[in-house]
């Protein structure tokens, strides 16, 4: 047997490049989006100044390992979100080429000599999907964490495979360091142990173990221990606390966030995000499930433990939280591929000449479709986030200097792109009215009447307004719905305020 082809993973790679750069170009989008990115960003931007002047960090619930990573990128990117977007890319695009080398390891593993068409398919499924598309342009943690899982899932079968060590300590780094970046990662333990356990090549792997636990124990403690000071970041995380498997057949919860009435269940939610159309376009999803049916029939325990244990150990966790996000699911995004990729090939070898072509063409037409489907959502998300943005240039326009404006959530766009002075004060008590005020003098509060209503209703953001509309007392300033800008009645003095616009 020869050494297995480079090409689908450099071909993978490219295009999952490629198509992060079109994107960008075409749709000028930062990155930044809602609170968790720019919560990313800043954690990043101050990394520097600490470990060059002690300078304090700011509080992230989240791990530290994407910020990390961009801060690393920061000085190629001018200081710009650009350093956030290019891991997002890079990660993306680490993930198709992971995924095409472990579609070919696996092939080795049956004895046989990697066909180009399985690992091009895999690679190709994760390089062109809606999902990678849309990740790849998120100044979020999302990408490097797919990409890592896609690492962690080929080098575990590579050293499965042969016994290879330095596969086995570069497998339990990509695992820890997908843990810091996103807890959730560190589920991936679970099946690659499962894996590794039934190969007779690994159990011979000796000192490789300690040495790859250590160097998993390097990266994973020093998140650990700075997760104990950040309230909520690990055990104290609703992910954790309110775990249920009951949750799966749920539909409405009440969490730190709010309200949340979905449309389906949690369990069915994810399932269906497998064949969504701006995510994994149906038809790749129904060769996923082919190919998924294939494998279980092999028994063969190392494709049963990465490619449908992890999808599984992914799916049965996320299902017990009390949340809904796409997001979520797509860690599995690697296996996946690679099942749609062994469902390609064993329809592929049935189909007479004629038909693999149109096999083929399908295929194609399904990723294009998908593309097409994303890049729709793309431009939602960036046309919400520029409606976003003129609301920060609209409070900005209004507001005075010298006035503090409190709002519930969102400050972290108008700190950054803004030059009005905010206050969170999403977790503020009426009680702590008094002290505010005395602290902030002349303030306006922001209110958004579709949060209050309904995400916020009979949570303490809505408490806290109503608290303030009955003393000191809010009086309208301007609206932009569903936006409505109020003057803090009794905020001490306050300088002249602009004319309305």
């Amino acid at each position: 047997m020869g050494k297995t082809p480079p090409r689908p993973a450099v071909i993978a790679f490219v295009l999952a490049l490629a198509i992060a750069a079109v994107v960008r170009v075409a749709f000028r989008f930062d990155g930044l989006y809602g609170q968790d990115a720019f919560a990313y960003f800043r954690f990043a931007r101050a990394i520097g100044p600490h470990l060059l002047r002690g300078a304090p960090l700011p509080l992230l619930f989240w791990p530290r390992g994407y910020p990390a990573a961009v801060a690393a990128l920061l000085p190629l990117a001018g200081g710009t979100p650009l350093a956030g977007q290019l891991v997002s890319a890079l990660g993306v695009a680490a993930a198709a080429a992971a995924t095409a080398l472990l579609a070919s390891e696996l092939q080795r593993g049956r004895g046989r000599t990697p066909e180009l068409a399985v690992p091009l398919v895999a690679g190709g499924c994760v390089a062109a999907s809606g999902i990678a598309l849309r990740l790849g342009q998120l100044v979020m943690a999302d990408g490097l964490a797919l990409g890592l899982a896609a690492i962690a899932l080929w080098t575990a079968a590579r050293h499965a495979r042969t016994g290879h060590g330095p596969s086995l300590v570069a497998c339990a780094l990509a695992i820890a360091w997908g843990a810091v970046t996103r807890w959730q990662i560190g589920l991936l333990a679970l099946p690659v142990g499962a894996a590794l356990a039934t190969a007779p090549a690994a159990r011979r792997a000796g000192r490789w173990w300690a040495l790859a636990l250590a160097a998993g124990a390097l990266v994973l403690l020093p998140q650990l221990w700075a997760a104990r000071s950040v309230p909520g970041a690990l055990l104290q995380h609703e992910w954790l606390v309110r775990w249920n498997p009951s949750n799966a057949l749920r539909r409405d919860f009440q969490t730190t966030e709010g309200s949340a009435h979905y449309h389906a269940p949690v369990g069915l939610f994810y399932l269906l995000r497998l064949g969504w159309p701006d995510a994994l376009f149906p038809t790749v999803a129904l060769l996923a499930a082919f190919g998924g049916w294939q494998v279980a029939k092999g028994r063969r325990p190392t494709e049963l433990a990465l490619l449908l244990g992890w999808p599984l150990v992914n799916w049965a966790f996320i299902s017990a939280i009390p949340y809904e996000n796409p997001r979520f699911v797509w860690p599995a995004l690697p296996a996946v591929s690679v099942l749609a990729g062994l469902g390609f090939e064993r329809l592929r070898a049935r189909a007479a000449p004629r038909g693999r072509a149109w096999l083929a063409a399908a295929l194609v037409t399904s990723l294009a479709l998908g593309l097409g489907f994303a890049a729709r959502e793309h431009a939602h998300t960036v046309s919400r986030k520029n409606a976003d943005r003129a609301v920060v240039d609209w409070v900005d326009a209004l507001v005075p200097p010298g006035i503090t404006v409190w709002r519930a959530g969102g400050t972290l766009m108008a700190e950054h792109y803004g030059t009005t002075k905010m206050r969170d004060v999403y977790l503020a008590r009426p009680a702590d009215i008094p002290a505010l005020l005395a602290r902030d003098g002349g303030c306006d509060y922001l209110e958004n009447r579709d949060d209050i209503e309904k995400q916020w209703a009979g949570r303490p953001p809505q408490a806290f307004f109503e608290a303030l509309r009955r003393q000191p007392g809010l009086t309208p300033v301007a609206a932009r719905p569903p936006y409505v800008l109020y003057r803090i009645d009794g905020g001490g003095g306050r300088p002249q305020r602009e004319r309305a616009r």
